[in-house]
């Protein structure tokens, strides 16, 4: 594996998932001591989410195997698997809500903002070349 190959956008959104993932182990709610892990409710969907995400990130940017140039669709499914993960943290939260949970939320909306950030750099790479190739004419 070689972490080099990733942008800063792709490394933020790697570091987000794992938290996203090991925050599924963690408590989500806790209420008088009582205390529920997120695996036991909505952190397994978060975790899938993660896992997923990270395979995708790792294959499409070519983490593993050879160098790649991750395409658009790869781009927008990662967004949508963040969206998704922030939302699932979201909608989970509550007076009762635990380490885990606020870890989740916060996972999640970090890996939005680097899955985004990714996605603008491709389209600032797609339309520079255009604008040169005008701007010559």
């Amino acid at each position: 594996m070689n972490f080099g190959r990733l942008t800063t956008p792709q490394r933020v959104s790697g570091v987000a998932m794992l938290v996203v993932a090991l925050a599924a182990f963690l408590p989500w709610v806790s209420i008088l001591g009582i205390s529920a892990i997120g695996i036991e409710g909505d952190g397994v969907l978060t975790l899938v989410l993660a896992l997923a995400g990270a395979v995708i990130l790792a294959f499409s940017t070519g983490l593993v195997g050879s160098p790649r140039v991750p395409g658009r669709k790869s781009q927008i499914v990662l967004l949508v698997l963040a969206v998704l993960a922030a939302l699932i943290a979201f909608v989970d939260m509550n007076g009762a809500a635990a380490i885990g949970l606020y870890l989740t939320l916060l996972g999640g909306i970090t890996w939005v903002v680097g899955a985004a950030w990714q996605l603008t750099l491709t389209k600032q790479a797609e339309t520079s070349p255009a604008e040169g190739s005008q701007n010559q004419l």
